[in-house]
């Protein structure tokens, strides 16, 4: 379950946009979903972005030199100008 299209196709609908908590409470209250079912579902909560996914990685590349070679018709020659 989703919130993020739950809350799309409410405001689709309906013209309002619902914080999730009141749409989590309207889910349970009509008896749709379970607590344990919004607890255990990571789409049932709001994003906080990919930092948590990522906290190991180095946000960085390594540039190989003459990069050209791998990909010679993705380059513009007036790019560094």
């Amino acid at each position: 379950m989703n919130l993020y299209y739950i809350r799309a196709a409410i405001r689709e609908r309906t013209g309002q946009t619902l914080t999730f908590e009141k749409i989590r409470r309207l889910l349970l209250e009509e008896g749709l979903i379970s607590q344990k079912e919004l607890e255990q579902n990571p789409m049932s909560k709001k994003f906080e972005g990919y930092g948590r996914y990522f906290h190991t990685e180095e946000c960085s590349v390594d540039i190989p030199p003459n990069p050209e070679i791998y990909v010679p018709e993705l380059l513009d020659d007036s790019f560094d100008e």
